[in-house]
């Protein structure tokens, strides 16, 4: 499955390339366009959540946020205290950060490779900021998108049974007392984590924005090529979608959310670079998220008619 990841990245940069000597005044059209999106929408929502977070577990804060998360999440989705807090946090930060804190408490201990994978299927959701603001929706159409969005994975979590045992007090200010790292290189790493992950977030925005604008030459239908954006992108792709005026609309939205896009697949799969995670199971517990996101959706909106 790597390889097949490889060989698609080159056939994209390839496209990519060639794309933009022929349609060199579109690519500095879409260019601003997504940079625009990056700046205004996922860089004050996305970037500060990424810097504190990776801080926080780099000097073993997040051990005490996971003493108190064990209470509630430990019980009831039969988590460790450390995946509990990571769920959690989940719900808040949006992707692609849900992958790179999963990543980084691998890297240090705090989960194994089938808890990582475990949280790569359930803790994965849209940022608040961008279903309540980016979205410009009714504060009730907004509120139906979100549960859509977020109740499959609870679901799927509650059926999950894995031993765990208690953190103690003591066990959660260890780390505190006693870092692994200085301030200043935490803060340093946490930075430069985070900014090389948006690198990589405006990179495949940019690329999946030039093949979707690609496809107008042989899709002439608007809302059929709306559609298949949100598949590539799921924000630019769903801000679209909004455009128009269908029943199908809202579900898809969700569908977006849950699924994530082409995009922001990538985007994890060179985050999570080097750790031996199944790129597969990722990507089908993506696709039955969405896939469920769309008909609860699509049964809110006929109960709320």
């Amino acid at each position: 499955m790597k390889k097949a990841n490889y060989y698609f990245t080159l056939c994209l940069v390839l496209f990519t390339t060639l794309f933009s000597f022929f349609n060199m005044f579109q690519i500095v059209k879409i260019s601003s366009q997504v940079i625009q999106i990056v700046l205004t929408n996922l860089l004050p929502s996305l970037l500060p959540f990424m810097i504190l977070i990776s801080l926080c577990l780099s000097l073993g804060i997040f051990q005490l946020i996971s003493y108190f998360i064990q209470f509630l999440f430990s019980p009831l989705f039969h988590l460790t205290p450390h995946m509990s807090s990571l769920y959690f946090m989940s719900f808040f930060c949006g992707y692609p950060t849900n992958a790179k804190m999963l990543k980084e408490s691998y890297e240090l201990g705090y989960i194994n490779i089938s808890q990582l994978q475990h949280l790569l299927s359930i803790a994965s959701f849209s940022s608040l900021s961008f279903i309540f603001v980016s979205l410009k929706l009714p504060f009730s159409i907004a509120l139906m998108i979100y549960f859509s969005h977020i109740l499959p994975s609870i679901f799927k979590a509650l059926f999950y049974h894995h031993d765990y045992q208690w953190m103690s007090f003591q066990q959660s200010l260890t780390p505190i007392i006693h870092p692994h790292i200085r301030f200043v290189e935490a803060l340093k790493k946490s930075i430069t984590t985070s900014l090389t992950a948006f690198i990589f977030i405006l990179g495949y925005m940019l690329v999946f924005q030039f093949v979707g604008y690609s496809l107008q030459a042989i899709i002439h239908d608007p809302f059929l090529l709306s559609i298949i954006k949100g598949f590539l992108e799921f924000s630019s792709g769903s801000i679209q979608l909004l455009q128009y005026q269908h029943f199908l609309v809202y579900p898809f939205v969700s569908f977006y959310l849950s699924f994530s896009g082409l995009s922001v697949l990538m985007q994890v799969d060179n985050i999570l670079d080097g750790i031996p995670y199944s790129f597969k199971s990722y990507v089908l517990s993506r696709l039955l998220h969405g896939v469920c996101s769309f008909f609860i959706c699509l049964g809110l909106q006929y109960l709320t008619i």
